[in-house]
């Protein structure tokens, strides 16, 4: 979506919304270690001692079954459960190098954005891999080059295969096109500057991949800045607002202000506004599968609507 109403932003905002990154820089490859050298990973040849700092990073790993390995994560890693107790060492934005140093680890993990810290902690003789967040594809990309760095090849390739499957399944469903918004943010209380995704971003894949038609998919940028005009000119069947680890009232009054402020809109007229505050949706990582499901249900709701109200 490009012209009046609409302008874009930058990956940091889509990083701090979203929870979804930009791939990892090409100046990154004179010195982050991508698990083709197992002779500098001691005598087994697997990390054992892994600091993550990055949500997707930490559930692969978890996923993968490599979770005792795992020795301290990043402030927002609250997938599994299991992953809330480990020691915290700060963010992407914030990290604590004293405390990752302290835990002792044979690789620190970190996110496609992470480029300067990647370089700091090569300066301090510690081995980084550096696994992007930025598409969909990326979630297999990380499960692979993870499965690889803590020896586990086999399990890596099963869940690849099963989310690969839980994806395929949950778009199989046809009928007509179903056109929509997925909103990462905007006021509360109000219907203005809305960031929504655009193409070439985790979140407009996985919507594309549930079978919908993202009305921002030829917008300029990955994430886009827009009023609600354009949103009303896409007359769009189904609008998904992200509101991640919110209350059930909360998610209630952020879609009563769509009934108020704009009852004509299609979604809005057909009961087609869904407020989603799964705190793992927006994560690429190995929940996926039942984030293409649960999107792909509502995409079926929103024909079903908009077939009943021909």
């Amino acid at each position: 979506m490009t012209g009046a109403g609409a302008r874009c932003i930058g990956g940091a905002m889509g990083r701090i919304v979203l929870a979804a990154a930009v791939g990892a820089a090409a100046m990154l490859a004179g010195f982050v270690w991508r698990g083709d050298d197992a002779a500098e990973r001691g005598a087994s040849g697997c990390a054992a001692r892994v600091v993550s700092l990055s949500p997707h990073a930490t559930e692969t790993l978890f996923a993968l079954g490599a979770g005792a390995s795992v020795v301290a994560v990043d402030d927002y890693s609250n997938e599994p459960p299991a992953a809330r107790e480990l020691p915290r060492v700060g963010s992407y934005i914030d990290p604590d190098l004293e405390g990752i140093v302290a835990a002792g680890p044979d690789l620190v993990v970190l996110a496609g954005t992470q480029g300067a810290l990647a370089e700091r902690l090569a300066g301090l003789d510690l081995r980084a891999l550096v696994v992007p967040d930025t598409r969909l594809e990326d979630v297999f990309g990380t499960i692979a080059a993870l499965g690889d760095a803590v020896c586990r090849p086999g399990r890596a390739e099963a869940l690849a295969a099963r989310l690969r499957g839980e994806i395929a399944a949950a778009a199989a469903g046809n009928g007509r096109p179903v056109r929509a918004v997925l909103v990462v943010d905007r006021p509360a209380g109000e219907l203005r500057q809305f960031f929504v995704a655009g193409p070439d971003n985790f979140l407009g894949d996985l919507l594309v991949a549930a079978g919908a038609r993202n009305a921002f998919g030829d917008a300029p940028s990955a994430f886009v800045q827009v009023s609600l005009e354009p949103i009303v000119a896409a007359e769009p069947d189904l609008v998904v607002e992200l509101m991640p680890g919110a209350s059930a009232a909360a998610a209630a009054e952020r879609a009563a202000v769509w009934r108020r402020v704009a009852p004509g809109l299609p979604a809005v007229r057909r009961g087609m506004v869904a407020v989603l505050t799964e705190p793992w949706l927006p994560v690429p990582g190995p929940s996926v599968g039942r984030g293409a499901a649960r999107l792909a249900a509502l995409v079926a709701a929103a024909r079903a609507a908009a077939e009943a109200d021909r």
